[in-house]
């Protein structure tokens, strides 16, 4: 008897020991809840009828041509790490011209490998460029791609731009003349 008694007993502690446990982190989750500030919420708003009134401004979508002054930005000022954020996640596709490199590679492995056009800027981005005209027209695996040229060498950097508004392929060569043997 005197067993029953203390595995009740010790049943009964165990219990209650879980159900403490179990509000302690109730409280807890609603205690961060409370401390971590909503995004939508501005601290200004104190109310459900204000939030509705001032809802908060949604960031601007960025499209191709943002994306491509970016790209060109970038490119004429070696500042390739910018390039990063606007590459599809979590791999790019990349390549060197006339060479077996590369399979595809998270975006910053990407940015570093983009010293292999370092030199030639600064890069026009003119589609309607005679150059790249003819380079489109030539070779269907960069005819829909954003293409700069070297204007100091022959340097050639081509990006592929997908319907997310993201870099997913990049092309680069020593020289934009490869393409047109």
């Amino acid at each position: 008897m005197l067993n029953k008694l203390l595995i009740s007993i010790g049943a009964i502690v165990v219990v209650l020991l879980i159900a403490g446990l179990g509000y302690s982190i109730f409280q807890n989750q609603r205690l961060a809840n409370q401390l971590t500030p909503s995004p939508q919420t501005s601290p200004l708003a104190q109310s459900p009828q204000t939030q509705t009134q001032n809802p908060s401004p949604v960031a601007k979508k960025l499209t191709t041509k943002d994306v491509q002054e970016q790209i060109t930005a970038s490119v004429n000022s070696k500042n390739y790490q910018a390039l990063a954020s606007y590459m599809t996640q979590p791999k790019v596709n990349f390549s060197l011209m006339s060479t077996e490199c590369c399979e595809p590679m998270t975006p910053d492995e990407a940015v570093s490998q983009m010293n292999y056009i370092s030199g030639g800027e600064p890069f026009i981005f003119n589609q309607q460029d005679s150059t790249i005209q003819n380079l489109k027209s030539k070779n269907p695996q960069i005819d829909k791609s954003f293409i700069g040229i070297s204007t100091q060498n022959e340097q050639l950097a081509a990006f592929t731009i997908d319907a997310s508004d993201k870099i997913s392929a990049i092309q680069l060569s020593i020289s934009y003349k490869l393409y047109n043997q």
